[in-house]
């Protein structure tokens, strides 16, 4: 097991590594037979592994998280925690057979479990967007590591205090926004690398668009917008958990589900904050504004009027970066008939970004195209700008929570993005020009527009 480190804290010299390996070979002579499996000094050995609890064990744990870190040799995912019994049960049944350990992967009720654990080094907060920050403050202060999914929070004021814990327990943290590693052959990167090097021009105006709350409407057990018929909670499932800090709601048929999490306002801004950000962290890249965000949001949307669905259908708020930089934010309904006419080819719904240059543009959409498709196939100059490179998200995680390294989507990069997105929906659903001070971080000159930034919580799971 990898232990949390702190180095201004450690009382010693010696390296973790050679004490882990000492304590390993004098615990060996007097342990039971079979306690560790293949090399004890290899990449996979116990003094190299990382130990990880998974908090959340649908859609994005069990489909993305664990097939992933359940390959690499010098990671354990010892624990797993879920509201739903089944999930969890299930995820450590699958992950026991995987390691060939009956009793390896230990299954929680109650997430709080995980992080009091000793033996764990770094936890993936997989839950529902409500849970995010509230679990990744909780789990910092407990000395774990942190990977969170993507969006940051719920309540906005929570962000000052989970970049101060992150800060002040010297802990790693992964922002679950996976565009800035990986993508196909590298061509998000390269798209950043080529806009912040200038071979756009100078950059102007970027747009960019995400899903709304109306592209999976088929999934719905009700349409449009989700079941507001109250039924029994089903047995498998703790519901009060599920809420945790957010206010309680009547369950129904689309509450607790992969679409209630994204798109009730309870627990979510929906997908302009579940999917544009990813969009929102290549825009901020590319203009060189991880430490800041846009100063002014002006614009329109909408919210559905049935159905508990109620986070925004249309969006359309223009955000006014310092540096003169405009951004055009949209759902992609609106991008569809205002932007499509600019793009090569035919246009294909979900989330996209255009970058607009002095002397070109260049866009993720649609397979990625330019105003001059050269620029996919050109050499960088030694002089130009390189951006870190990131072959997979959750192996970057892994790396800096044994390097002890900043990730490629730290805690600032994470608050910037969510900002935007916060201040787009305020903006969208008052229809008043909301004037931001990134310094301060603090609206400005607008109460009301404020007290929307905050969310009431529940004191039974205040965990912060």
């Amino acid at each position: 097991m990898i232990q949390p480190s702190n180095t201004r804290e450690s009382v010693s010299n010696i390296s973790r590594r050679h004490f882990l390996k000492t304590a390993v070979g004098a615990s060996t002579v007097f342990a039971v037979p079979n306690i560790y499996t293949g090399s004890l000094f290899g990449a996979g050995a116990p003094s190299n592994r990382v130990n990880v609890g998974q908090i959340g064990c649908g859609n994005i744990g069990s489909n993305y998280h664990i097939p992933i870190l359940s390959k690499m040799e010098d990671v354990r995912i010892i624990a797993v925690a879920d509201a739903y019994k089944s999930r969890r049960e299930g995820a450590a049944a699958n992950l026991n057979e995987k390691y060939g350990e009956k009793n390896l992967v230990k299954a929680h009720a109650d997430f709080r479990e995980i992080l009091a654990r000793t033996d764990i080094d770094a936890v993936i907060i997989g839950v529902h967007d409500h849970w995010h920050t509230p679990m990744s403050i909780a789990a910092a202060k407990a000395g774990k590591d942190v990977y969170c999914q993507k969006p940051l929070a719920l309540d906005f004021s929570l962000t000052k205090l989970l970049r101060q814990t992150i800060k002040d327990k010297q802990r790693i943290f992964q922002f679950g926004t996976q565009y800035r590693s990986g993508g196909p052959n590298g061509r998000y990167r390269r798209m950043v690398q080529l806009v912040r090097n200038g071979y756009i021009g100078k950059l102007e105006r970027i747009d960019l668009w995400s899903r709304d709350v109306s592209f999976n409407v088929g999934s719905y057990h009700v349409k449009p917008y989700g079941s507001a018929i109250e039924i029994p909670v089903p047995a498998d499932l703790d519901f009060d958990a599920w809420m945790g800090p957010s206010e309680m709601v009547p369950y129904t048929a689309d509450r607790a589900t992969e679409w209630g999490g994204y798109h009730c306002p309870e627990t979510s801004l929906g997908f302009l904050a579940g999917c544009a950000i990813h969009e929102l962290g290549l825009a901020q890249w590319a203009n060189k504004a991880d430490h800041t965000s846009p100063i002014r949001y002006a614009g329109t949307g909408s919210v559905p009027q049935e159905g508990i669905f109620r986070t925004l259908e249309r969006w359309d708020v223009m955000c006014d970066y310092a540096n003169g930089v405009k951004l055009r934010f949209m759902d992609c309904r609106t991008a569809k008939a205002s932007v499509a006419s600019s793009l090569p080819r035919a246009w294909e719904d979900g989330d996209g970004i255009i970058f607009h240059g002095s002397e070109g543009w260049i866009s993720d959409a649609e397979g990625f195209c330019a105003s001059d498709q050269a620029l996919w196939k050109l050499d960088f100059k030694p002089t130009d700008e390189q951006l870190m490179i990131s072959p997979e998200h959750n192996r970057n995680f892994i790396d800096c929570v044994k390097s002890r390294q900043e990730t490629i989507c730290p805690v600032e990069m994470g608050i910037r993005c969510d900002t935007i997105c916060h201040l787009t929906d305020i903006a969208a659903r008052t229809g008043r020009v909301i004037e931001w001070n990134p310094d301060k971080e603090e609206i400005t000159g607008d109460a009301d527009a404020t007290k929307m930034l905050s969310r009431p919580s529940r004191e039974k799971w205040r965990v912060w």
